[in-house]
Parts: structure tokens; sequence; C-alpha cells
């Protein structure tokens, strides 16, 4: 397989930085996204120790720009862009009603409108590449139900309508758009519940564990090689959608 050339945002930890990991095993070159640009540095450079080829990692809020991002933003030319993995994410756990409008417009402005920014830069060059793969970071909260989490789930249920129809405009040209709903996954973002919410949603999980985060990279990595996934929506969530 040709070596690809990655953007994975959140690529500095998490289910981000699993996902270039396992990019990156596999001799592609990654450029890391994340607000924090000394931790994306860093992550890049773990990157290169381990499997060798160039990693960048670059300072970018992908819910503060508003805007289609441009290679001028990013340093990176924006047409040599195999994959674009969406994996930012903000998370909440309040009740609508107790919730500020600036956490609403922060999680909405990461979550869905930087997934939708991000793949209008990279869909106009890769439709004249006539090649391509965006994948898209949603949630089992796109179909479950999860109290304290309205927002939240509002932009993961976006994510996957904005998968799906993007899809099918991308598809004839050759790009494919797919997306990963994973359930409860051991990240610093789930760390951060309340201990009763935790162990409530683990005890309903049929296989009675989280997910790690090295599961949601090898679904990415599938997503992004195998060439008949298009507009794929996929559950990893162990059960807990179905229970």
């Amino acid at each position: 397989m040709r070596a690809l050339n990655c953007i994975v945002t959140g690529g500095s930890r998490g289910i981000g930085l699993a996902i270039a990991e396992r990019f990156a095993a596999a001799g592609a070159s990654c450029t890391l996204l994340a607000r924090n640009g000394e931790a994306a540095a860093a992550a890049a450079a773990s990157l290169a120790t381990s499997h060798g080829q160039t990693h960048r990692g670059v300072a970018f809020d992908v819910g503060a720009v508003g805007r289609p991002w441009t290679s001028d933003d990013l340093g990176l030319d924006l047409s040599t862009v195999d994959v674009l993995v969406n994996a930012a994410g903000i998370a909440q756990y309040s009740l609508l009603l107790a919730t500020p409008a600036a956490a609403t417009t922060a999680v909405v402005n990461t979550n869905l409108l930087g997934t939708i920014f991000g793949s209008q830069a990279v869909a106009r060059p890769m439709v004249r590449r006539k090649r391509g793969v965006i994948i898209n970071l949603s949630s089992v909260l796109a179909f479950r139900s999860g109290r304290g989490s309205a927002v939240y789930a509002a932009t993961k249920a976006g994510v996957v309508g904005f998968t799906t129809a993007l899809a099918h405009e991308l598809g004839p040209k050759n790009v494919r758009v797919n997306a990963i709903c994973p359930g409860l996954i051991a990240t610093d973002m789930v760390a951060s519940m309340a201990p009763a919410m935790d162990a409530a949603i683990t005890g309903a999980i049929p296989l009675g564990r989280k997910g790690t985060v090295a599961e949601v990279a090898d679904a990415a990595f599938f997503l992004a090689t195998n060439t008949y996934a298009n507009g794929t929506v996929l559950a990893l969530d162990g059960g807990l959608g179905v229970a």
C-alpha cells in the first residue's frame, strides 16, 4: 500500500493519538492538530521515535476557526492529504438548563463545525485527485440517550448525518466518508466523569468493560483502507447501543 499522508485532529492524546499511532505503524506520515501546540509536537516526536517517517505537530483549534481551513493555517499543502480523521472533541456533563451559552457554543464549534470545516478543506483537492478518505468521530450518544449530554449528543448526531450525506456527495468522485461511534472508551475525557456515572454506564455494557483507544484506532484504519467502505457508520461500543 502506498504510504499515506494523514491529518488527525485532537491528535496529541487519547483516541486521536492512538489513531495516528496506528497509521504511523503502517508507514503513514501524520500531521497532528491540537490546541496545545507543545503537546502536539511532543506527540509527533514520539511517533517519529517509534515508527520513523516524518510527523508534525501543529497548534490548531478546530473550534475557533469558523471557516474551512487553508494550507496557510496548517503550514501544509492540503492537496497532499490522503486521510483526514476528525477526532477532536469536547465533552459535556451538565443538564441543558445548567449549561452556559459559551459552553454550548464551544461544543458545537469543535464537535460539529470543526468536522464540517475540516472536511470542506480537504474535500476539494481530494475530488480533484479522485481519491481520499475522511473519517469522523461520532458517539454512541448520537443514537442512545444520555442524561446530561444533550448538546454533545446533538453534535454527534449531526456528525452522523453529515457523514452519510457527504458520502453520497463525494462517493462518485472516489472520495470516501465514514464515521465511528465509540461507546465508553478509556480516555482522559472519560476519566473526568463522575464515578457514579462511569459505573452506571460500564455496568450497562454487555461486554462489561470500557473499550480501548487501540480498538478505535483499528476501526479507523479499517475504514481508511477498505476501499468499499463509504457512508459506513460503525458502532464500537461493546453492545451498549443495543443493550
